[in-house]
């Protein structure tokens, strides 16, 4: 194969597991979302709204950060052997899938999902005593104007501040690591005493 077809079936194959991921993280979370939420009372439902908003704001800011920070830093940090930027540069190589999972699969699936959160809002309200057109509106509005909102502001501050931020999760990353490594290690120490 040649670099071009080789390229080609590398994006293909990326382009399925995109749509793979996004069916599958849909269907957990609009699952859990809605056994949690309408199961629960109003507190819950409008918490469940507030973290799926931050969520999604969170991603984002971490999508922005990783396109727009550059490798020399990390290159540097990662020489020094600081934890955590080994897995930074990875971020920022793989830039283009990060934000893809982070600010397209993840971004789309919780304001669809969040939409479904205030909907139960919205039932609460009708009950309450409020009109059904204007609840469903009143949820609608505050939720866009919270998650655009959040998404702007965080934009800004994930391009002004974005070595810093993928160097965060990077170290996340580098924790999650040690812990796989630890457990690893464990499971290979009992085989060698039971052999």
């Amino acid at each position: 194969m040649s670099k071009k077809e080789k390229a080609k079936a590398s994006q293909q194959k990326w382009v399925l597991t995109v749509v793979c991921l996004s069916f599958g993280l849909s269907v957990v979370m609009s699952f859990v979302t809605s056994m949690f939420v309408e199961s629960a009372g109003l507190l819950v439902a409008l918490l469940s709204l507030i973290v799926l908003v931050l969520l999604g704001i969170i991603t984002d800011i971490i999508g922005t950060a990783v396109t727009s920070a550059d490798e020399q830093p990390f290159i540097a940090m990662a020489s020094k052997r600081i934890p955590g930027a080994k897995q930074a540069l990875q971020l920022v190589r793989r830039a283009e899938r990060v934000s893809s999972i982070l600010n397209d699969v993840v971004g789309d699936i919780v304001g669809i999902i969040s939409g479904s959160a205030g909907s139960v809002i919205a039932v609460y309200l009708v009950s309450l005593g409020l009109k059904s057109a204007i609840a469903s509106m009143l949820i609608t509005a505050f939720t866009s104007a919270f998650m655009i909102g959040g998404k702007a502001y965080g934009k800004g501050m994930a391009i002004a501040n974005s070595p810093r931020i993928v160097l965060t999760v990077g170290k996340f990353m580098a924790f999650f690591d040690c812990l796989k490594k630890g457990k690893g290690k464990k499971k290979r120490t009992k085989g060698k005493k039971n052999a």
